[in-house]
């Protein structure tokens, strides 16, 4: 079996089984199966999964599992009765000793590592300090360990000291039982840096102080004097970040202020908003927030500003606002969050604009404005009058009020209808606007009796336009590269990248417009919904002008937009790169006109663009990756970048991005966070193997002569074995959580009379809080990968060409070899049938 192939023992993803767990299961069964394990009796035994890895990994190794076969023993305990029969180390003398199963590992570990484990096999030492004390001790790093022998010592604070003594820093300053091992960690890893802390320091200040004053001696940013006036680690924190990025923030900060209100005042700073409306000790940091948001969405904050306002009815509020409502409906200090929730929610349940129905219930129409002039009752009154009699007759309404028709029936008296007659009777009809007095006209002037005619229309209202951003650069995505007759790429043509200078413009905003007000022909007023203010722009490398609408770049650079915010970064251009130049480590982007050449390095936090060709080189960008001219690494080197990777060809490279994009890729290494494409009808890859976890689109996979080309898609190898890891871990610490349990159940039955039992109490009870706590990273470490792993359901492969035999696919750990060449016939998609476990070409 190929090592690539050999799939994670442990974990299989398949996605039509209902958890992970059951993956491992199923997958476990199989594989003791093919070593010849009678799986009924381990079904029938209901061994776990990892159990199942343990009586495999047992018959693989020809040991004795008949030792460990049975499911009451945990796998931790049969790994290491396993282990000790693999490795022949004879533990029965530990095990009569009473040693738990995680210390029995660590002696058995030392016993290997030939180092004296009579200074650990102690029972007073936990399996966690047991191995600090082992690793000491090795003859790797051989360090005096008898400056933390001390079991009072734990884990955590024995791994610093030994990590002091192994970089060679004094710990004569830190090395006490009653130091936090956070604290040590501070004072070590600002040794490491060359800040080494006098005593004074060291006892004044807590870990997260220290922290502060480490990450500013590396910034070279001086805080000294927010730390003399008494400054939290938090509040440093932000006063810290704020000097780095040289922000204003003593105009706008006290020490009174909460860090979480100082970092809402240096959002606001970044922002390019008005801070001081809001930068007020009186408002808690919720406060500000909402009134931040409020700011940056450009809207008026002024109906929230009072710090008697909750955060959550500031919310309310500006929900209001920027969603037109008539917030005067619920913004009264009387009525609670959730009051204000309901009111707003039923606003705009009801059309969000209700308020001017009552106001349009009570207006006069501009036809009974000119008639209430009119003093006394003439003829024209009486004809209106007798006209209202037969009102349903002579009009009708629809489409919701808008239109009004009007047929004039023949009178009775047979007189004449005039135009003040039917106006007067519109009007005391309520039909007051949009009148039609031309139309009206003509039916009375040209005497159309019985003819049907619209006497009053409406006005719809116009809503207003929301507001948008005017770009003074090319916001598009980098074009396709041209596809050349022979089905090959021409990337010559790519932009490379977009140039700015400073004081350039970036944008303009254009405010949204309040809108147009209706009406319907009974005078109804139909208010128009304003637009929407949009959030300030986001990005780097620019500001906002005092007019609050144009924004101008800060720096000269290359300028790009991602994910709706703008970027410019600083530019280097280079002839190019060789190996006799040092390492280009640049914070912004690097463009390098011609070639990247044998042994070079180059280091970007933005994106690197090389015009001409690479070649055995490391590229390492916090951005994109463009190479005109192709990669060749015939020895070493590749791309490792966090955005996307496009080259005319990658040939012997390690390249990690996110989609990555060539004409053809040989014998590489490829990890496509994302999607894996070729360019054009003559795209290939062959060789090496090819990781995607989205999926790949290719046109000629393999090639004639059958080199051995694995295409893993979905899911691949490192999360595997990323998760499987974790998932051992948790299953070590909740096993070693357990044990801490009993025991603390153990000394409570024992009783508190004994000083030496309420030492080891306290001990026991620190060391179950800190299991706790790692147990809780562990899982949530767990579910990032379960997210992850879920993306790469559904991944495809796209052929367009031709599949070779030679190639093996691996999708959602499902393999398939390619025994003979397969056409595709324009088009032919590989993917797994979970259900089946099969692949199958469609």
């Amino acid at each position: 079996m190929l090592p690539e192939m050999d799939m994670i023992d442990e974990l299989n993803t398949n996605a039509g089984l209902d958890s992970f767990d059951d993956m491992a299961y199923q997958k476990e069964l199989e594989l003791c199966k093919k070593v010849g394990a009678d799986v009924e009796k381990l079904k029938a035994l209901k061994f776990n999964a990892l159990q199942l890895s343990e009586i495999r990994k047992g018959i693989t190794q020809k040991v004795d599992v008949t030792k460990y076969f049975n499911p009451q023993i945990p796998w931790t305990a049969m790994e290491e009765m396993r282990l000790e029969m693999h490795q022949k180390v004879d533990m029965s003398e530990y095990r009569k000793q009473g040693f738990d199963t995680q210390q029995l590992s660590q002696i058995r570990q030392g016993i290997l590592d030939e180092v004296d484990v009579s200074t650990y096999a102690q029972k007073e030492y936990f399996a966690d300090q047991m191995k600090q004390i082992r690793l000491g001790l090795s003859k790797t790093e051989g360090v005096p360990v008898i400056f933390y022998l001390d079991p009072a010592f734990n884990s955590q604070q024995m791994r610093e000291i030994r990590k002091a003594l192994q970089a060679g820093i004094d710990i004569s300053g830190f090395a006490r039982v009653e130091m936090p091992y956070l604290k040590m960690r501070a004072i070590r890893k600002a040794a490491e840096d060359g800040l080494n802390f006098d005593q004074a320091t060291i006892d004044r200040y807590n870990a997260s102080i220290l922290n502060q004053m480490h990450q500013a001696f590396v910034e070279n940013i001086d805080i000294s004097s927010y730390i003399q006036q008494g400054f939290d680690e938090e509040q440093l924190e932000q006063v810290r970040i704020s000097l780095k990025e040289i922000l204003p923030i003593d105009r706008f900060i006290t020490s009174d202020m909460r860090g979480d209100a100082i970092r809402e005042i240096r959002f606001g700073l970044e922002a390019g908003i008005q801070v001081a409306k809001y930068a007020d000790p009186a408002y808690g940091w919720q406060q500000m927030k909402e009134m931040r948001l409020g700011l940056e969405h450009q809207i008026d904050i002024t109906p929230y500003c009072n710090p008697y306002y909750h955060a959550d009815q500031m919310f309310e509020i500006r929900m209001g606002i920027e969603e037109g409502l008539d917030i005067s409906k619920y913004s009264s200090l009387m009525y609670t969050a959730r009051d204000m929730y309901r009111i707003r929610q039923k606003l705009l349940d009801e059309g969000a604009y209700l308020n001017a129905q009552a106001k349009a219930a009570g207006e006069k129409g501009e036809g009974e404005q000119i008639f209430t002039k009119l003093e006394g009752r003439t003829v024209d009154d009486r004809m209106a009058e007798d006209m209202l009699v037969r009102r349903d007759e002579i009009i009708s309404v629809e489409s919701n009020n808008m239109i009004c028709y009007m047929t004039l029936p023949l009178r009775r008296d047979g007189a004449a209808y005039t135009e003040k007659a039917v106006l007067g009777f519109l009007t005391k009809a309520k039909v007051a606007f949009g009148i039609d007095y031309n139309a009206i006209a003509d039916v009375v002037k040209n005497k159309k009796i019985g003819h049907k005619f619209v006497a009053a229309v409406g006005k719809q209202p116009v809503n207003g336009e929301d507001g948008y951003y005017e770009y003074f650069f090319d916001t598009s995505e980098m074009a396709e590269p041209t596809i050349l007759k022979d089905g090959t790429a021409d990337l010559s043509n790519i932009e490379m990248l977009r140039q700015i200078k400073v004081g350039d413009k970036v944008a303009r905003y254009h405010k949204a417009t309040k809108g147009e007000e209706g009406y319907d022909v009974f005078g109804k007023e139909l208010v128009a919904k304003p637009g929407k203010e949009i959030p300030i722009l986001k990005g780097t490398g620019f500001m906002i002008l005092n007019d609050r609408v144009t924004y101008v770049a800060t720096l000269s650079g290359s300028i790009r937009m991602e994910d709706g915010e703008v970027h410019i970064q600083k530019l280097i251009v280079l002839p190019e790169v060789n190996i006799t130049d040092k390492k280009i480590k640049y914070d912004g982007t690097v463009y390098v006109t011609g070639n990247v050449n044998s042994g070079s390095e180059i280091e970007a936090t933005g994106d690197v663009l090389v015009g001409g060709h690479m070649e055995s080189s490391d590229i390492i960008s916090g951005g994109n990756v463009i190479i005109i001219g192709g990669c060749t690494c015939p020895l070493r080197g590749g791309v490792d970048a966090k955005g996307n990777v496009s080259a005319k060809y990658f040939e012997g490279a390690t390249v990690k991005g996110r989609n990555i994009t060539a004409n053809f890729f040989i014998n590489c290494e490829i990890f496509a966070s994302g999607l894996l494409k070729t360019y054009g009808r003559a795209g290939i890859i062959y060789g090496g193997t090819a990781n995607a976890l989205y999926g790949m689109e290719v046109a000629h996979l393999g090639n004639k002569s059958g080199a051995k080309t694995i295409v893993n898609i979905g899911v691949n190898n490192q999360i595997l074995t990323r998760y499987n890891a974790i998932t051992k871990e948790l299953s070590r610490e909740e096993d070693e959580l357990s044990a801490l349990d009993s025991e603390r159940i153990r000394i409570q039955e024992v009783g508190a009379g004994d000083k030496r039992i309420m030492q080891w109490k306290i001990k026991i009870n620190a060391a179950y809080s800190a299991k706790e706590l790692k147990i809780k990273e562990l899982k949530e470490k767990k579910a990032a990968l379960e997210d992850e792993i879920g993306k790469g359901r559904g991944a495809r492969v796209l052929v367009t060409e031709v599949v070779y035999a030679g190639t093996y696919f691996i999708i959602a750990g499902i393999r398939l070899k390619i025994e003979e060449d397969r056409k595709a016939y324009g088009k032919l998609t590989f993917k797994a049938d979970i259900e089946n476990e099969s692949i199958v070409a469609i």
